[in-house]
């Protein structure tokens, strides 16, 4: 018996394993995935758009469903209702005088109860008892015969004097004003309720951000004697080893004493004379760290004694621009100028050449920082511009400081040079 040939094989027939049937399915399955997708995205859309539309008008439609409960009790009860737009008409003209007592006497006492407004509310609540006497007398006389295709009869001044519809419109307005005031107590207490529910999930709040703040100083909190010990007793061990290293070591120690204790008074102030030595003392150690090859220029002008200024607020200008700037460059230096007016008007600006190649990542938070301790503590008495130009970068500071009598005797001017250039 011949064999057969592998061209009539059946099975020569199937595709190569490398051969994709399910191209179409693939392609009809994630299209059914995307369809499912949009349908679970318009779903939640709707549910949450339900859900913001239930919670602005929840008053709204909660009053709607109980008066519509209610209408529908007194329809079934009543044998004279029929379902029609007559029927209706009819059935909103019956309950026209209590409808208008109820939310009437509502508007009111919402309105003058809240500011314990008691005059204007006995006042304007007698007012609408009149109000309910005529809305009465109308629906009466006039309104209700013409929906039931009744005779009309127009009220005259023997109507308004009669006891029964005073007695009617009294009792009226006594009942659903009752009812009104019951309502606004449990609206004032839902009110309160949920207020007293707020406050205390912010105090809870307050007191987990303070923890939590208590929490992160405590873990970066150092001792201040514990930090001056031991920087003394490395500038002790480093005295008979290298000047620059213990001129370092002692110039660190001053600006940790000054950063961690500086001695402000009780208006959150430090001595002006004190907060330029501090950035001296910045300036020094940087240059100590790249061998005084730092181009700086830092000039002082005016009279410094006696002024007073919140603590480490120059002291960010002065990082910023050793952060970013070109600090080797003779031809163009790092500028700090500090001026003080004979009106006792700081000025305090400075000038760097922005640095080329790769900058330091920065978020801008010690200037924010800055801005705002300003407006608390100089509110209207202060203005800092900056300029950022295509390669320089400027920012100045003006002050309008207070006068201070008494200067201090332990920090001297003469210690501070006018200027000084490296």
């Amino acid at each position: 018996m011949p064999l057969k040939s592998k061209a009539h094989n059946p099975l020569n027939r199937m595709p190569s394993p490398d051969f994709r049937f399910s191209g179409f399915g693939d392609t009809f399955s994630n299209r059914q995935t995307g369809s499912a997708r949009w349908l679970s995205s318009l779903n939640q859309s709707l549910k949450m758009a339900l859900w913001q539309f239930l919670k602005k008008y929840r008053v709204i439609l909660a009053h709607l469903g109980v008066w519509v409960g209610f209408l529908c009790m007194w329809a079934i009860t009543s044998g004279s209702f029929h379902l029609n737009s007559l029927g209706l008409l009819r059935m909103c003209v019956i309950f026209l005088p209590a409808a208008f007592a109820f939310y009437g006497s509502n508007f009111l006492l919402f309105r003058y109860l809240p500011g314990q407004q008691y005059l204007k509310l006995v006042i304007t609540e007698a007012i609408f008892l009149l109000a309910c006497f005529v809305v009465l007398v109308f629906t009466i006389q006039v309104w209700r015969p013409m929906a039931f295709r009744q005779d009309v009869v127009w009220p005259t001044l023997q109507t308004f004097t009669s006891w029964a519809y005073w007695r009617d419109a009294l009792w009226l307005y006594v009942l659903l004003s009752a009812l009104s005031l019951g309502y606004y107590y449990l609206r004032q207490t839902g009110k309160k309720t949920r207020e007293l529910k707020l406050t205390m999930q912010q105090k809870l709040e307050a007191e987990k951000g303070k923890l939590e703040a208590e929490y992160a100083f405590l873990r970066a909190q150092i001792n201040p004697h514990f930090l001056h010990n031991t920087l003394n007793f490395f500038y002790a061990k480093s005295l008979g080893h290298s000047d620059e290293l213990s001129d370092g070591i002692l110039t660190l120690c001053d600006i940790m004493r000054y950063s961690l204790e500086s001695d402000e008074d009780q208006n959150g102030t430090v001595l002006l004379t004190k907060e330029v030595e501090h950035l001296r003392n910045v300036i020094k150690i940087n240059q100590l760290r790249f061998s005084h090859r730092l181009q700086i220029d830092f000039q002082l002008r005016g009279e410094l004694h006696g002024l007073r200024i919140i603590p480490l607020v120059l002291i960010t200008m002065v990082e910023n621009a050793f952060k970013h700037g070109e600090l080797t460059n003779a031809a163009h230096p790092l500028r700090f100028t500090l001026e003080v007016s004979p009106q006792n008007q700081l000025t305090f600006t400075v000038v760097n050449k922005k640095r080329t190649g790769p900058k330091e990542t920065s978020h801008g938070i010690g200037l924010d920082n800055t801005r705002k301790r300003l407006a608390a503590a100089y509110p209207n008495r202060h203005l800092l511009e900056v300029q950022d130009e295509e390669e320089f970068y400027t920012i100045s500071l003006q002050i309008q400081l207070p006068q201070v009598a008494q200067p201090s005797a332990n920090v001297h001017l003469s210690a501070i040079p006018a200027s000084f250039s490296n």
